[in-house]
């Protein structure tokens, strides 16, 4: 006997088990594809932006520039001595990256700076170690030399980079040359001249082994911003005079005297009579007595010629003249008639940086007059 319902019932069964699983493979698929389109969106819009900033102008124009200033500067860094440390000083500063550095002039000028930064950490290092206990004598003479040639560095440095600022205008090529060459050649010396300091027994050793690499690096730096100057400066000469058809002044233009010196100082030197600002005398009848107590009353930053006669005598002192002492001229009455003597000297625990007779600074010019040094 047959069971119709119950076959129906059966197959109703099987169908609704059929359409359940076939609408969870359908739910499943469409979840799928759903989670696929979004991958795919946000591919599309990561891809999409990636390219837009690729295809941005500024972005474009940010890489070159980028890539423009480093081709320059290691172009420039082949000229020097020490490129490695040309390159590596500059290469990942941040005033490389923001700056446009289009020119080597631009090279020079930054590495100036970077070269300034480094000064002042090793004035900092040198300051430390004076605080410390059990310095000699000459040891702290020493330092104190290091500082004043470092303030003269930073001095000279800033003065490149105020004449670099106005390079090639306002004077000529050969006097800004000149004075560039002249700025950093005395750059470079100052640390020599500070490590010579620590050169007199094993005890300064220790000092000087603390401060020669600082030093060093300076006077590579200076080295290497000497090298871009010169190269820059004569290419630019070779290629004005080319375009004028002749060589530029040379010295022998000027009479005999040196570019430097200016008409009216070559108007002193020629004359027999010079009116002075000052005069020192050793028995009282001038303004003063010595020539220290002359400098020090001195006009600073003075922009003329100040002139400090000195009459026949022996002057038994080491003088100085600061930095700030500008365009100071000592006249005398005669090389055999007026000298300036001094006794300073490595024995009593004098630097050499501070032996000199006539030392420091900014003497400008000195006529009939001699300097002797007293060694023992």
């Amino acid at each position: 006997m047959s069971h119709p319902e119950g076959d129906t019932a059966g197959m109703l069964s099987s169908s609704n088990v059929s359409s359940s699983i076939s609408n969870k493979k359908k739910k499943l698929f469409l979840s799928i594809f759903a989670s696929f389109l979004i991958v795919c969106t946000i591919i599309g819009v990561v891809v999409g932006v990636k390219s837009n900033n690729n295809n941005n102008p500024s972005s474009q124009h940010a890489k070159l520039e980028l890539t423009t200033a480093h081709v320059i500067l290691k172009s420039s860094c082949e000229s020097t001595l020490y490129p490695d440390l040309c390159y590596s000083a500059l290469a990942n500063e941040a005033e490389l990256m923001s700056k446009k550095v289009m020119s080597q002039k631009d090279v020079i000028e930054l590495s100036i700076n970077i070269t300034m930064k480094v000064v002042q950490k090793n004035y900092q290092v040198i300051e430390k170690i004076l605080k410390k206990k059990k310095l000699t004598k000459r040891e702290k003479g020493a330092l104190n030399d290091c500082l004043e040639t470092i303030d003269e560095t930073l001095d000279e440095l800033q003065k490149a980079v105020e004449d670099l600022e106005l390079y090639p205008n306002k004077k000529s090529l050969k006097e800004h040359a000149d004075d560039l060459k002249t700025l950093l050649s005395a750059a470079m010396t100052n640390p020599e001249t500070c490590i010579d300091g620590f050169s007199h027994d094993g005890a300064d050793k220790d000092v000087r082994k603390a401060l020669i690499a600082g030093q060093k690096k300076i006077e590579k730096m200076c080295s290497n911003a000497l090298a871009m100057i010169c190269n820059m400066t004569n290419t630019d000469i070779a290629n004005q005079e080319k375009v004028m058809g002749r060589k530029l002044k040379e010295e022998g233009s000027y009479g005999g005297w040196p570019e430097w010196l200016s008409a009216g100082d070559r108007r002193i030197l020629q004359s027999s009579t010079v009116t002075p600002d000052v005069v020192v005398a050793a028995d009282g009848s001038g303004n003063y007595k010595t020539v220290a107590e002359a400098v020090a009353k001195a006009p600073e930053k003075s922009s003329k010629r100040y002139v400090i006669r000195i009459k026949a005598g022996v002057y038994r002192e080491n003088v100085e003249v600061p930095k700030k002492k500008t365009n100071i001229m000592f006249l005398g009455d005669g090389r055999t008639t007026t000298i300036i003597t001094g006794s300073k000297n490595v024995v009593d625990g004098s630097t050499t940086f501070n032996s000199a007779t006539v030392g420091k600074f900014n003497l400008s010019l000195s006529l009939s007059l001699h300097f002797w040094k007293f060694c023992f």
